[in-house]
């Protein structure tokens, strides 16, 4: 374990027409930081060719590695290949919609402010209602649970494997990065964040929609119950 540096937990989901092209586009940037790192892939729930694709490129490449999860999920997918993580420093991103050059900027902003927690803040999105949405979102965030950061679901997310173990993640849905947040603060992590544009998507569509938002609403409802039974500063939770 201690022969990686940082991994990159990378789930993805019906990409075969882009995702050779984008787990490619890691390298380079990646390895700028003199650091070893490896790629965490998890098709989740893929009803093409994306599995098979990642599979031949870990075959020809030892840092790119495959997680698989079948049944689904965004907080399934990060906790899935988080768990396969072999790296100190843990990492995981969306693979659609994030600039592969943003990862070492975070390294390095994470590195001269460890411990904490490193996360991007995206300042644009790519559509005026998913801007809505995730003002909408941050806000219940903020009035619930005292998050006062910019952007609770910006990813690439960066911490540290023992920071990752006292937290005691459980999500296995859209609101792993709502929990990941609150437990940091509960926990006396700081959470630092680097300002970005935003990115386009590499292709596909997303899946975002007015139903999956309110499922993320009534949802940051119901884990305010779930942590209730926890104290300030005490970072466990019951799944």
């Amino acid at each position: 374990m201690s022969e990686v540096f940082l991994s990159v937990v990378v789930p993805c989901r019906d990409q075969e027409d882009h995702i050779e092209a984008v787990l490619r586009s890691y390298a380079a940037p990646l390895e700028k930081t003199g650091r070893s790192f490896e790629l965490v892939v998890v098709p989740n729930a893929c009803r093409d060719r994306t599995p098979e694709i990642v599979r031949a490129l870990a075959a020809g490449d030892r840092r790119i590695r495959i997680a698989e999860n079948p049944a689904g999920g965004w907080g399934l997918s990060v906790l899935t290949g988080l768990a396969a993580a072999r790296g100190s420093v843990l990492c995981y991103t969306n693979s659609a919609r994030t600039d592969p050059a943003h990862v070492p900027a975070l390294l390095g902003l994470y590195v001269a402010n460890e411990p904490c927690l490193a996360k991007v803040s995206r300042e644009q999105r790519s559509a005026p209602l998913r801007e809505v949405g995730s003002w909408l979102f941050n806000v219940e965030g903020r009035l619930l649970f005292g998050t006062h950061v910019a952007d609770v679901n910006g990813t690439p997310k960066i911490l540290s494997r023992a920071a990752y173990e006292k937290l005691g993640l459980f999500s296995e849905g859209d609101l792993l990065d709502l929990e990941l947040v609150v437990k940091a603060r509960r926990l006396g992590l700081p959470i630092v964040e680097l300002p970005v544009q935003g990115f386009r998507r590499h292709g596909g569509r997303s899946r975002t929609n007015l139903r999956s938002a309110w499922r993320m609403y009534a949802g940051a409802l119901r884990l305010k119950k779930a942590l209730s039974r926890f104290p300030e500063g005490d970072a466990r939770v019951v799944a």
